[in-house]
């Protein structure tokens, strides 16, 4: 029998205090795509995600503010994409394999994955 491990993905978009702003992604070689983990038993999905980005990215999640849920399809399997977003006067500094990405990035990523609904990012 295989055991199949769930993972979720998100996504942070900074507000910078120059108007602009950057998204979290992981960086796999030359290629990029939305930080990923695998999910918890003894949390609920969203739990999963948000130690992830407390133990691994070092994010204070009391400064972050979920703005869109949506599900996405990844080789044949659910994976539900969380988007939040935060305020800032300059980019957290983030481990390696982490970067603050501009928009077209992210735009690159969506253009890669199946997405069940489509996040606004306003």
């Amino acid at each position: 029998m295989k055991i199949v491990t769930k993972q979720v993905s998100g996504t942070i978009m900074l507000h910078l205090e120059d108007g602009s702003k950057r998204f979290l992604v992981h960086e796999i070689g030359n290629e990029r795509e939305f930080a990923r983990t695998d999910t918890k038993a003894e949390n609920t999905v969203l739990a999963s995600f948000l130690n992830f980005l407390k133990s691994t990215l070092h994010i204070d999640v009391n400064d972050i503010r979920l703005v869109e849920l949506t599900n996405t399809q990844t080789q044949g399997n659910n994976l539900p994409l969380y988007v939040f977003e935060m305020v800032s006067s300059e980019m957290t500094e983030l481990p390696k394999g982490f970067a603050w990405e501009t928009p077209e990035s992210v735009r690159k990523i969506l253009g890669t994955i199946e997405i069940e609904g489509v996040p606004l990012f306003e």
